[in-house]
């Protein structure tokens, strides 16, 4: 499911459990005459893998985020994509596509002809070619990972190649470090250099 926002504002004149009810008979509550096409989109949708729910209206909100709510609010309910067109802008929600898609998909809408409008969603969404950003952030993972590792291993073999050509030149340096023994004969009370 997706994400319920911290609120949703419902406008009064919204009945949500008559919008549910018209969502659960057949994925569509439009004026008569547009159904049918709608429909034509649902069906569409369906074959495509999506469950597509549409709500047509022609009210206008002085607040473009109460088709969001409205759409929010819905698909709770129905699970899937609920698409709200209104009568000055178009809210969704989904637990299908991200809200970035579903965004784009808004963009140059003939919001006039829901339809219409209903049928450039469904292709916008369907064939948008979308970044897979789970994929990418793990190949990325991976691949710096996999650098480090060969870093440490490289830096490993400086190292121990850095020990074995300075060995000779350490011992000479560790050899000029440690004084010349002194004996002292003890019986003759001499020191023998």
């Amino acid at each position: 499911m997706a994400p319920t926002p911290l609120m949703t504002i419902i406008p009064p004149d919204v009945n949500i459990a008559d919008l549910q009810a018209g969502l659960a008979d057949d994925g569509v509550v439009a004026p008569p005459e547009m159904t049918p096409q709608i429909l034509q989109v649902v069906a569409e949708g369906r074959d495509k893998g999506y469950d597509l729910h549409f709500v047509v209206t022609d009210k206008v909100y002085p607040r473009i985020t109460y088709y969001r709510d409205i759409a929010t609010e819905l698909q709770q309910e129905t699970g899937g994509t609920v698409i709200v067109l209104g009568g000055n802008y178009i809210g969704s929600a989904s637990d299908e596509f991200s809200r970035v898609q579903l965004e784009q998909t808004t963009d140059n809408l003939a919001i006039s002809n829901p339809p219409l409008a209903a049928q450039q969603m469904l292709d916008r969404m369907t064939e948008q070619t979308q970044v897979p950003w789970t994929a990418v952030t793990l190949v990325l993972i991976l691949v710096v990972a996999v650098g480090a590792a060969i870093a440490r291993k490289l830096q490993l073999r400086k190292g121990t190649a850095a020990r074995r050509a300075g060995s000779p030149a350490a011992d000479t340096a560790a050899e000029a470090a440690v004084p010349e023994r002194t004996e002292v004969d003890s019986s003759q009370g001499d020191i023998r250099g």
